[in-house]
């Protein structure tokens, strides 16, 4: 299918859905769960996570992405053996990373179980979970090929799958033995996990070699030791980008209570203040990822397969209209964050202090988003290097702060969000100027910063003054919160439309897409 100038948009529309319907299942899935198993089990289940995380960095971040770009370059010249050749090759490096991974976690389980997690009940859910390493990096390699030939839909559909299939067969079993232990429940919510990859694999499976029914073209396909290569170059310096981000953010984890103790604080008090910062007010500062990181996903191979046909000017228009997208996300979540920061803390987490927190972190909220964004612009562009020196200089920076300030009296907690600023603001500097200087993109201030910027303001200023007016009517905090945040949304795309920030084809175009039949692969 020939994609026309606004498939990033309409790309990353669609992903953006499916993130926003995956998370809803999986809040309401954490809720029966923590009533099905109680906080015994969900801490069990926390204890594995860290370890999941670290396996599937190394066998679903840099390769797929690896995937992702080549196969778009490809694509641009038709060479569907290349992509054939190259989507096999990554599934082998796949198989013998997980298969040597597999077997580290196996002969170690027990180790693990005592020395690492302190618990031995974990110790079955770790056998359960060891084939997710090969199923999750097979999924995600067969992820990229669709995100390279621009065919979103079945990676969308496939993580609901996965979701659904993980909700429906953990429930039933635990409602049809509710008589479980606690060891045996938590190995249940592992294979949930785990089936739920399987059947997303499946899916994914039966609509690649669907899309592959094509006649080879008659054209020069690199050899594969030159493919295997050039995966090597792309997947390496971004799944250690990946792998110091979560070593990083382990660091921080550790750190953070250390130093706050030794600024004088109680351990109990530092370890609250850590879990104020850590599970109340960070997942909220993630929330406008369900857009940049749908955003991520698409504008890396559309940026690779412009620069293999040196297609500059529909590179520029990309970046611009990411650019775009992210600062209008950014500022429009500030404008529904500050203004209700206070009361998103009481009334969600009956916590004052996570309001306190909140708000400053929101400023930088940006920054944060323009980071990463810009980050998978580098990747897309071939500077995957470059994008990985820039993360290195802001986690050091990152740290620092963390050693040296949150030790100091005078700001303590507000040292971690002092680094995490100026973190976040350096690493967006660096990774813009990179971006400008490659594209040679002319910087439109008033189109991505000023409109987004101003509207996000008045849009701020009208949740505020909603929940001011509800409230002095006595309205309750939660219902006043649950009427200013809609009101706020409409009030925000009202003048972005007014504005001319959010023109009106686009509404027409993503319409125009939903009923248009996708070819296998081209």
């Amino acid at each position: 299918m020939k994609f026309n100038k606004n498939s990033l948009l309409y790309g990353t529309f669609v992903l953006t859905i499916a993130n926003i319907f995956v998370r809803l299942l999986g809040f309401i899935y954490r809720i029966f769960l923590s009533r099905m198993i109680g906080p015994q089990g969900m801490g069990l289940v926390q204890l594995i996570f860290p370890l999941y995380m670290i396996t599937i960095t190394l066998t679903a971040s840099g390769i797929p992405i690896a995937v992702s770009r080549i196969v778009s370059q490809r694509k641009a010249i038709g060479d569907i053996r290349g992509i054939k050749r190259t989507v096999f090759i990554s599934l082998l490096m796949v198989i013998v990373i997980s298969i040597f991974l597999c077997f580290l976690v196996i002969i170690n389980a027990d180790k693990i179980a005592t020395h690492l997690f302190k618990d031995t009940r974990t110790h079955s859910a770790i056998l359960v979970f060891f084939p997710c390493i090969l199923i999750t990096g097979l999924g995600a390699v067969l992820k990229g090929y669709f995100y390279g030939v621009k065919n979103i839909h079945p990676p969308a559909l496939s993580e609901i799958i996965e979701q659904i299939v993980r909700m429906v067969l953990v429930v039933a079993i635990l409602l049809w033995i509710p008589s479980l232990s606690v060891q045996a429940s938590t190995a249940v919510v592992i294979l949930g996990m785990v089936i739920g990859e399987l059947a997303s694999l499946l899916y994914l499976h039966y609509y690649y070699h669907q899309s592959m029914k094509v006649n080879f073209h008659s054209i020069q396909t690199p050899a594969s030791a030159l493919l295997f290569k050039n995966i090597l170059i792309i997947a390496i310096p971004i799944t250690l980008t990946r792998l110091v981000s979560s070593l990083m953010m382990a660091a921080n984890s550790i750190l953070i209570p250390r130093r706050l103790m030794a600024g004088g604080m109680a351990n109990s008090e530092a370890v609250g203040a850590f879990g104020i910062i850590s599970g109340m007010v960070m997942p909220l500062l993630f929330l406008p990822f369900t857009i940049i990181s749908a955003l991520s996903v698409v504008i890396i191979p559309n940026l690779s397969e412009n620069v293999m046909l040196k297609n500059w000017t529909n590179i520029r228009d990309k970046v611009s209209k990411s650019i775009f997208i992210t600062c209008l996300t950014a500022f429009g979540s500030m404008a529904l964050i500050i203004p209700l920061a206070h009361v998103i803390g009481i009334v969600l987490y009956q916590q004052p202090a996570v309001g306190k927190f909140l708000i400053p972190l929101s400023y930088s909220m940006i920054f944060f988003c323009l980071q990463h964004s810009l980050n998978s612009i580098l990747n897309g562009l071939g500077k995957q290097n470059r994008a990985a020196l820039h993360f290195m200089i802001g986690g050091i920076i990152q740290l620092i702060c963390t050693y040296f300030l949150v030790a100091h009296p005078d700001f303590r907690i507000y040292g971690f969000i002092i680094g995490f600023f100026f973190s976040s603001m350096i690493v967006s500097f660096l990774n813009f100027i990179a971006v400008i200087q490659i594209t040679k993109l002319q910087i439109q201030f008033t189109k991505w910063f000023l409109k987004p910027g101003l509207v996000s303001l008045l849009t701020a200023l009208v949740i505020r003054l909603t929940f001011l007016f509800l409230v002095n009517h006595e309205i309750s905090y939660g219902l006043s919160l649950i009427t200013a945040v809609p009101i706020g949304i409409i009030a925000l795309m009202v003048m972005l439309f007014q504005t001319g920030s959010l023109p009106l084809w686009l509404l027409k175009e993503i319409n125009k897409k939903f009923h248009t039949n996708t070819p296998s692969l081209f």
